[in-house]
Order: C-alpha cells, then sequence, then structure tokens
C-alpha cells in the first residue's frame, strides 16, 4: 500500500475569501452553458430534461500551487455539477471575472448545497485491498491482518472527505476505473481496453462526501467521484469525465 500511495489534495474548510469552494452557487460567467440531464420516462413515454445540481468550483492556479496533480492545466477553473448520480465539468480557460455570473436555475432535490469556501492541504492517499487485489498473489494473512489492511487507508484521512486526485476512497469495493472506462467505451462505440487498474490512465479528478454542514446528501451517506483520463486532462478536455456514485 505505502509503494502504490498517491498525493491528493484535501479540501479543508477556511474562513478566509477564496474562489475555490464547495456548495453555493458557482462563479461561472454569463456565457457558459449550465450542465442538464435528461431522462426518458416510459408512462407516457416522455423525455425530461432538467438543470444538474452545482457541487464545486476549484481555481486551477491554486490547485497547482497547493502541489495539485502535474496532469491538470495550470490555469482556469473548474466547475462540477451532479444529478443526482450523473455528473459533468465544465472548463473555463479564460475567466473573465468583470463578465456577468450565469443565472441560476431551479435546483434539483438535494440542492443547492450549502456554501463553504476551501484551502488546500497536501495529504497522501493509499489503495484498498480491493483495488490492489490484481497485484496480490493470493497473500496468506489471517483475519486480524487483513482487517487493519482493509482500515488502513482511511485511518488518514479526515471525515467527511473532500479531495482531489489520488486513490479514492470506494465504498462499495469496486474498481471505479474500470467502470468509467466500460462507460465510455461504451459511448464511443468500441471495446474497453482497460486489463489492470494499476496501469490505468483514469485518474481521480475530485471526490465529494456526504457532508451535514453542506446539507450534501448522496443516497446513504455516500459519495461522489469525478473522473478523467489523464491524456485528456493534459490537454484541457473536461468533455468526457466519468461520474460514479457509492452509496452504503
Amino acid at each position: 500500500m505505502k509503494a502504490l500511495a498517491r498525493p491528493t489534495l484535501l479540501l479543508l474548510p477556511t474562513e478566509a475569501p477564496a474562489f475555490s469552494k464547495l456548495g453555493g452557487a458557482p462563479d461561472l460567467g454569463d456565457g457558459a452553458t449550465w450542465p442538464t440531464s435528461t431522462v426518458t420516462h416510459r408512462f407516457p413515454r416522455r423525455e425530461v430534461t432538467t438543470p444538474m445540481g452545482f457541487v464545486a468550483q476549484l481555481d486551477l492556479a491554486e490547485v497547482r500551487a497547493a502541489g495539485g496533480p502535474d496532469w491538470l492545466p495550470n490555469q482556469g477553473r473548474l466547475y462540477f455539477f451532479a444529478e443526482p448520480w450523473m455528473g459533468a465539468v465544465v472548463h473555463d480557460p479564460m475567466p473573465d471575472d468583470a463578465q456577468p455570473r450565469i443565472a441560476v436555475p431551479a435546483s434539483p432535490k438535494g440542492f443547492p448545497l450549502a456554501e463553504r469556501q476551501v484551502v488546500m492541504s497536501p495529504a497522501i492517499s493509499y489503495p484498498d485491498l480491493e483495488w490492489m487485489v490484481d497485484d496480490l498473489h493470493e497473500p496468506e494473512m489471517d483475519e486480524e491482518v487483513l482487517e487493519r489492511l482493509a482500515e488502513f487507508p482511511a485511518a488518514h484521512m479526515p471525515s467527511p472527505e473532500h479531495r482531489i486526485g489520488g486513490h479514492a476512497s470506494a465504498i462499495q469495493g469496486l474498481n471505479m476505473e474500470f467502470e468509467c472506462e466500460q462507460m465510455l467505451a461504451t459511448l464511443e462505440g468500441r471495446e474497453p481496453t482497460l486489463t489492470r487498474p494499476s496501469e490505468s490512465d483514469w485518474r481521480l479528478l475530485l471526490q465529494v462526501d456526504t457532508d451535514a454542514d453542506l446539507k450534501a446528501q448522496w443516497g446513504d451517506g455516500g459519495r461522489l467521484y469525478y473522473w478523467i483520463r489523464e491524456a485528456d486532462a493534459r490537454d484541457g478536455d473536461f468533455s468526457k469525465i466519468q461520474m460514479i456514485g457509492q452509496s452504503y
């Protein structure tokens, strides 16, 4: 686990003015398009399009200055949306603070979240046993040792656990890199190419936890995970992100 550790940035509350935040309303320019989701109802058959809820915004210069992932652009801003297990990210590469802010549409159930400015703090994330299973060789360990290993990654994280990059803190014990690859491959009409999670190009862009103070409740104490391929992030292309929601 220590050999496969990855750096991460914790999003911690701050009283100081900061652009990066969780909840509230986005400081997004009026020229942007607010993300929506479309659901097909069967009886009667109709498509209903609704605006997504705003989750978070990040200043990429702040992320880089705090020691964030080098695969993210070093300038611009990211805005995260969800509804309820579907997500989108808007990238503004050249923000204009003099531009009027986008109008906030009617929010879906569970939104808006309470607003909280955040400061970024470097930390270390560790993979869980499920993520490592393909790299283990059936170790013979007693249940007590395995239990300590299973608890080790979470023991190094605060609660609630909002953060950028690193290993995801999975709830349902699934390798989300496989799931992201499968979802994108289906959209692109191709076969998935990923074979081992440790060799994946998928990177955890943002993890957002259930948080009572934010009025953020993802299922039964769950989390939202935004993923992006490293090559896409380096190119500044956030159109193919995948969001996965897990809950207890």
